[in-house]
């Protein structure tokens, strides 16, 4: 069926006092598929084509802070971001020899 002729349906049924679902047997359509033309008239205008909308790309790869990587001969390894707190760098190396 063409969209021509799924329109003049609809238009046919919205002026019909008829029930749903004589009228979608009448037109020869379930009423399930009546319903979902409507449907998808209500949320595109007749007239109007689909288009692309420009949606920015929020999931986009924010730029990491920079990262600072002490390894030590015993494969123990400690990675710093930058704006770390040095008085808790400065704890946690204390705490490297007890490991």
């Amino acid at each position: 069926m063409t969209p021509a002729q799924r329109e003049k349906i609809l238009q046919a049924w919205r002026a019909s006092p008829v029930p749903d679902k004589a009228y979608a047997a009448q037109a020869g359509v379930g009423v399930s598929t009546l319903h979902a033309w409507r449907r998808k008239m209500a949320i595109r205008p007749p007239d109007s084509r689909p288009a692309f909308v420009a949606v920015p790309n929020l999931l986009a790869a924010v730029p990491a802070a920079p990262l600072y990587r002490l390894q030590w001969a015993g494969g123990l390894s400690l990675e710093v971001r930058a704006g770390f707190a040095t008085a808790e760098l400065a704890a946690l190396l204390q705490l490297l020899p007890a490991l």
